[in-house]
């Protein structure tokens, strides 16, 4: 029987349509690849804008779609064939040679879904048969989100036992590198780019280049956690601020509502897409222009935004004035750390109280963008089960912290050992990009004393100071941890 491929195309960024390979666009890779696979005769080309017609390619355009719309197209398109390939528009090292094996062991093993894993992102499809989407549909029920990159996987994951699936493993497991080979952002062609500078033209040689040249992967930050006030309602025992901010309780600095503005305009500039969180150091909450700083940050395109905060402090009616004002909206993290006021007043202070009010507010108006946090420690560690228990009745979004020493400027109050055996390159070196009030932009978050400025964001150009950390993250590729570096226990863990 004859099989069909489904090509999403559903938002296609720009990058995809620049020239890459042989002045040939990741879009038109992806379009000879779906042409090149086994018994498939018209491709079905899935968009959000019309383009101009493509010999032997059905195109479905529709302004909006969501999971059920994408099944219900994949159904119909899979009606009458045996199986059907599934892969993104953006994935210009999709091979062929591996797409044929998996196929070839879908059809051997009888399998209802064949996928690949260890592979960076964007090098194999996923195979379903046509009964098998039929399932998909039932299991997502009336989904009326977006579809993204894991929505078949994430529909067969729940109810996996009852699915015959076939996997095609990476001879090397690539996974921790969180690597994407698709031009879905300006980072990721930043990597692509790289890639066929040095004459990979299939995945097998991509894949060796990105093993063998882990510099590469630092491409353009991915998480910018910015400061924007002095004053914070705590001193709290496992914080380092009060050590080098002063008297942080009666602060009265802050970032300008234009600075603020600049700096915004420059990260999106810059990365195109990012998550900036404004709760580097201080309550955000004391910012007299709070109100308009967030809606700065949600009115920029390509940004989402990220307000970790105390729950102290927020003037009444403030949730509900950002939940009207903006169709996008934030994310915000409550930090509590104990399930008792005597283990909070212990650990933070006074305002119990006034914190529950202000997650349980947060959780009413924004039930998908809210999460409580406790950073795990020894004193709190007894009360933390308390803590998961009694906010994990009222929501999934329950953050367990791991405790940070700040390369030793702390005292040990570690609960676990939750590093690696083995070391690898810092995360935040290679996607996080932290500003201080006045612009400074340190090494990373850890640099707490500025030990190693890399400039300053209000006077130079986000590229010139994002490439002075270069060479650090090359040293840690080579296994040389320089400076704070060595005493670090933060480089394993991943933001955005």
């Amino acid at each position: 029987m004859k099989n069909t491929a489904v090509i999403n195309g559903i938002g296609l960024c720009p990058p995809a349509l620049r020239p890459l390979i042989d002045g040939q666009s990741s879009f038109q890779r992806v379009v000879a690849f779906a042409r090149s696979l086994p018994d498939v005769d018209e491709p079905v080309l899935l968009l959000s804008q019309a383009i101009d017609p493509l010999p032997g390619v059905r195109i479905i355009v529709r302004d909006t779609w969501t999971t059920v719309d994408l099944l219900g197209v994949i159904r119909q398109a899979s009606e009458g064939y045996q199986d059907a390939f599934y892969f993104y528009a953006d994935c210009a090292f999709l091979d062929g040679d591996i797409a044929r094996r998996m196929h070839a062991n879908h059809r051997r093993y009888w399998a209802d879904y064949t996928f690949a894993d260890g592979f960076p992102y964007g090098v194999t499809p996923e195979i379903l048969t046509h009964e098998t989407v039929g399932r998909l549909v039932a299991l997502a029920g009336d989904a009326a989100a977006a579809p993204d990159r894991q929505t078949i996987f994430s529909l067969v994951s729940k109810d996996i036992n009852s699915f015959d699936i076939e996997t095609e493993i990476a001879p090397n497991d690539m996974r921790l590198m969180r690597l994407s080979l698709s031009a879905d952002t300006e980072r990721n062609f930043l990597l692509l780019t790289r890639v066929v500078a040095h004459g990979a033209r299939d995945a097998r040689a991509a894949c060796s280049f990105l093993l063998e040249h882990r510099e590469t992967h630092r491409t353009l930050p991915a998480f910018y956690p910015i400061q924007i006030v002095e004053r914070c309602p705590y001193a709290c025992s496992y914080c380092p601020y009060p050590l080098f901010g002063g008297n942080i309780r009666e602060a009265t600095g802050f970032m300008s509502l234009a600075d603020f503005s600049l700096i915004i305009d420059k990260i999106a500039a810059f990365s195109s897409d990012a998550v900036v969180d404004i709760s580097l150091w201080g309550e955000p909450a004391f910012h007299p222009q709070i109100f308009e700083c967030i809606m700065a940050a949600l009115a920029t395109p390509g940004i989402e935004l990220v307000i970790e905060t105390s729950g102290i402090g927020f003037q009444p009616g403030l949730f509900q004035r950002v939940k009207d004002a903006s169709a996008k909206q934030p994310r915000w993290i409550v930090s509590l750390d104990a399930a008792s006021e005597e283990t909070y007043r212990r650990l933070r202070g006074d305002g119990f109280a006034e914190a529950q009010r202000t997650a349980q507010e947060l959780l009413s108006l924004f039930p998908n963008r809210t999460w409580v946090q406790a950073v795990r420690m020894k004193e709190n560690e007894e009360d933390l089960e308390s803590f998961f228990k009694t906010w994990r009745a009222r929501t999934e979004n329950v953050i367990i912290q791991k405790y940070d020493t700040w390369s030793g400027l702390l005292p040990d109050r570690t609960v676990a050992d939750l590093s690696p055996l083995k070391r690898f390159p810092c995360w935040h070196l290679k996607r996080d990009m932290a500003i201080l009030l006045d612009g400074t932009v340190p090494l990373c978050r850890e640099d707490v004393r500025k030990g190693t400025p890399l400039g300053n964001v209000l006077q130079e150009e986000m590229e010139v100071i994002w490439a002075r950390g270069s060479k650090i993250h090359e040293a840690h590729v080579a296994g040389v941890y320089p400076g704070l570096c060595a005493g670090c226990n933060e480089y394993y863990t991943y933001n955005f």
